[in-house]
């Protein structure tokens, strides 16, 4: 079953695209997140993908308050990322009710972590890659590592990862259409879960994407410009 997930990305406390990343170019559309929450969910949306963007910048949540009332406002499972980066703000947003927590630049420089958290929770982490020109992008973007996102992506499921999230920023939030060859080039190396992230924008790049048996894919800037109507395509 390929599932097909939208993202809610709250940079003030504000639901936003950002293009490529850039926090400088940012469109704002729903001024209380939670209305963007419940648009999605009254459109049929199994799951939602929910990015603290000020906590993926400086390492720690700043939007924990919006997220707990998306949790509880929906009765859809929530994943949740950006600045989770130590075990004790792991479990707080588990036991707040999030679904899934997804790990971004905590997993690419802290095995232990890493591993701690996949030993307890399991299928509850999941890795967000992103990649630029195949090596790893951390810190919201803001730093490209020396590491190979397949490098990465190996040690990362030596340590217990069963899924991960793989933007490629290049393509995220310019509605190109993803960068098919990196994706499949990535799920073929890591054979676990994989679900795919930025530059989708048509019903045509989701059916392409649906050939490459990933688990499924990730929809921002297409659904909220309208070039994606996310009932037609659920």
């Amino acid at each position: 079953m390929f599932e097909i997930i939208p993202a809610i990305d709250i940079l003030d406390g504000k639901c936003v695209r950002l293009v490529q990343g850039k926090f400088n170019e940012k469109t704002i559309y729903f001024e209380n997140p939670l209305d963007a929450a419940k648009l999605w969910e009254s459109k049929g949306a199994k799951r939602l993908h929910v990015v603290d963007l000020n906590g993926a910048k400086t390492g720690t949540p700043e939007n924990q308050k919006i997220i707990q009332d998306i949790v509880k406002s929906v009765n859809i499972p929530v994943q949740v990322g950006g600045g989770l980066r130590r075990n004790d703000l792991i479990e707080e947003a588990i036991k707040m009710g999030v679904d899934r927590i997804i790990l971004g630049t905590s997993a690419v420089f802290n095995h232990n972590l890493l591993a701690s958290v996949c030993e307890k929770f399991g299928e509850r982490i999941a890795v967000a890659v992103d990649a630029k020109d195949e090596k790893v992008v951390a810190n919201g973007w803001t730093n490209v590592s020396s590491k190979s996102v397949t490098v990465l992506a190996q040690e990362a499921v030596n340590l217990g990862v069963k899924r991960f999230i793989f933007t490629d920023i290049s393509k995220d939030g310019m509605m190109a259409g993803p960068n098919f060859a990196s994706i499949q080039k990535f799920a073929s190396s890591v054979q676990v879960h994989v679900i795919a992230s930025g530059g989708i924008s048509s019903k045509e790049d989701i059916e392409q994407l649906k050939k490459l048996n990933i688990e499924g894919c990730i929809l921002g800037k297409s659904i909220y410009s309208g070039a994606i109507k996310l009932e037609e395509v659920l």
